[in-house]
């Protein structure tokens, strides 16, 4: 067995057993999940002990951590080239063709998106940091070509929201979503100099309609989850985090799946309409962020919140593209799917960039995208005092 004194030898050394644990994880991740993959299970695949791994890595977030930065790092020396080459444009859509050719890289990534919302996450400053690199590449890119400072901000967000939420749509739906072709309508629109939509004023979504709290102990879960997961938190962490006795938790909750569900019907399962069932509505930050992490996590289909997800997203699909159908929409499937990824994309942009996202905002911009200029200034001059 190999031994557990501090490190030694060269750096290469160092380095190549570090990439010997990554392409392990990677194996381990595809084929049986990120949730269902242990640290002994990586450790076995890359011929090092237990022990030996915890010398380079602590906990597998920092293993999903340091994988998607070398994945990064990869596509970016691909582009690189590419851009030294003359090709052209790098746009949303061809990055997000590439990364699919990656296999797992889908899966990966979103687990990570919604884990590091939680700013105490090893990879919270990796994600934020590549959103922000990421915005800053795309407004300079939009701006080159005419587009004012604004409106390409405006219209970055719009884009990275809807890129990310579709991600989400196609781990739940596989073969229903296309995300290269949804990103390359959104590119047309653009390049046809079509005007990035300028939302109407709008006010904040109501309050969430007064009902009962949460009880104590889903309420504990929900916190420990929006940090951790569900897979990572315990029975005995909520107990804990609910001020309770395990004994008592498990009289509310005889198992941790009977408290994932309780949590999910008691936070998230009421509503049934409109921008509540997407979480748009003022609630605590704990919320929203369970919601997100349990979402992306959920995204397998043998964690015990995925049936509850899907439907829940199921649901939302259909309603938004009735209401699309009765407004005569040229392809309401398409773009409510495209509505319901923003929505859930503006959601994570928020947990990433409270101080910079205005949800409601955000969402009137993602619905004026959806249609013709000419049918939004329409609904603006019949709108009272519209112009």
């Amino acid at each position: 067995m190999e031994s557990t004194a501090p490190a030694r030898g060269s750096y290469r050394t160092g380095r190549e057993r570090v990439e010997r644990i990554l392409d392990a994880a990677h194996g381990a991740f595809i084929s049986g999940g990120y949730r269902a993959s242990s640290l002994r299970d990586i450790a076995r695949a890359a011929g090092i002990s237990h022990p030996g791994l915890l010398r380079y890595f602590s906990s597998k977030a920092e293993i999903l951590t340091a994988l998607i930065e070398r994945l990064d790092a990869e596509s970016a020396a691909r582009w690189d080239l590419f851009a030294s080459e003359g090709s052209g444009e790098i746009t949303p859509s061809m990055i997000a063709k590439g990364g699919q050719e990656v296999p797992g890289w889908v899966e990966l990534f979103t687990a990570l998106l919604g884990e590091a919302t939680s700013p105490s996450h090893p990879g919270h400053p990796l994600m934020l940091a590549r959103r922000q690199e990421g915005a800053a590449l795309g407004i300079a890119g939009l701006a080159r070509r005419g587009v004012p400072s604004a409106d390409a901000e405006r219209a970055l967000r719009l884009v990275v929201a809807g890129w990310e939420g579709l991600q989400i749509l196609a781990l739940y739906f596989p073969a229903e979503i296309d995300i290269v072709a949804h990103l390359e309508r959104r590119e047309d629109h653009l390049n046809e100099g079509a005007p990035v939509p300028e939302p109407d004023a709008v006010a904040p979504p109501d309050p969430h309609p007064a009902g009962d709290p949460p009880s104590a102990s889903t309420a504990a879960a929900a916190r420990l989850y929006a940090q951790h997961g569900y897979y990572e938190t315990s029975m005995q962490a909520v107990a804990d985090e609910a001020g309770i006795t395990r004994a008592a938790l498990i009289h509310i909750a005889p198992t941790k799946e009977a408290l994932l569900h309780a949590v999910l019907l008691e936070l998230f399962g009421a509503s049934t309409d409109g921008d509540e069932i997407l979480g748009l509505v003022h609630r605590p930050r704990w919320v929203t962020a369970a919601e997100v992490v349990l979402l992306c996590e959920a995204t397998v289909p043998s964690h015990p919140a995925h049936p509850f997800f899907r439907a829940r997203l199921a649901a939302a699909r259909s309603s938004v593209a009735e209401i699309l159908v009765g407004e005569g929409a040229e392809a309401p499937h398409d773009d409510a799917d495209w509505i319901v990824a923003s929505c859930l994309g503006i959601l994570i942009a928020w947990l990433y960039e409270p101080e910079r996202v205005d949800p409601a905002e955000m969402l009137a911009g993602a619905l004026a995208w959806t249609r013709p200029a000419a049918d939004a200034a329409h609904d603006r001059r019949d709108k009272p005092g519209g112009r």
